[in-house]
């Protein structure tokens, strides 16, 4: 398939932008050890286990994301089998405070972001679902916030990927008419893949761990497993 012409660009954030997995685990590390827990491998399994299963209710809206910051822990606080003489409120409140102290990028983020600034006259924004003071704290601390015309959080939005209403609002504020002249870059599947393209939004899959698409394949306009790709994307003609 070959890019037509694009006005923007969006870019998820955790996953695509900046490594998740290395924030949330230096997030529960130090939060434990504030409160004296040790953190031994299985605690952060089932912490992640437990995480994903409710983010996956975001996406299906059954849950707010203020009942997934207690809950998570409610149900990691319950599954450890010992006494921590600590509250899943005061467990979250402390992890939320050393994550967003972590800015560890996805390779090649910074050097494509910087590629699109220098050749494509694009407008650019984050779209991203998660909590309004946690995400800007996490993308000053990356410095990437100058490169973006606009950060789209989920809470600010009131509305969450892969809700069409998100879209709808992001394309409002960058004064874009057509979803189809907007590329969407991102990891996740449901909300950023299928979410972006029933919107009618272009599509782009970041793969690093190139896993199969399955039944979101139709979803799929392009991908990539190295965000360094992205350029060749945007290039083709």
């Amino acid at each position: 398939m070959s890019m037509p012409d694009i006005q923007a660009i969006l870019f998820d954030f955790d996953d695509t932008l900046i490594n998740y997995s290395s924030s949330e685990e230096y997030g529960l590390r130090e939060a434990f050890q504030k409160f004296g827990i040790p953190l031994r491998s299985e605690y952060l399994d089932i912490y992640r286990e437990e995480n994903k299963k409710l983010w996956k209710m975001i996406e299906t809206g059954d849950i707010s994301t203020a009942e997934l910051r207690i809950q998570r822990f409610e149900k990691l606080l319950d599954r450890l089998g010992f006494e921590t003489g600590v509250t899943a409120s005061r467990l979250s409140e402390s992890y939320l405070e050393f994550f967003a102290q972590a800015g560890d990028l996805e390779e090649g983020a910074r050097e494509i972001l910087q590629w699109i600034h220098e050749h494509k006259e694009l407008k650019k924004a984050i779209i991203t679902n998660g909590f309004t003071d946690t995400q800007h704290k996490r993308i000053g601390v990356t410095q990437l916030g100058d490169f973006f015309d606009e950060i789209f959080i989920s809470d600010e939005m009131g509305a969450k990927k892969p809700d069409p209403l998100i879209f709808e609002k992001a394309l409002g504020i960058l004064e874009i008419d057509s979803p189809e002249k907007v590329l969407i870059v991102g990891d996740n599947l449901v909300s950023d893949i299928m979410g972006g393209k029933r919107y009618g939004l272009l599509t782009c899959w970041y793969n690093p761990t190139e896993k199969d698409p399955e039944e979101y394949r139709q979803y799929i306009d392009f991908q990539i497993s190295h965000l360094s790709e992205l350029s060749e994307v945007l290039n083709q003609k």
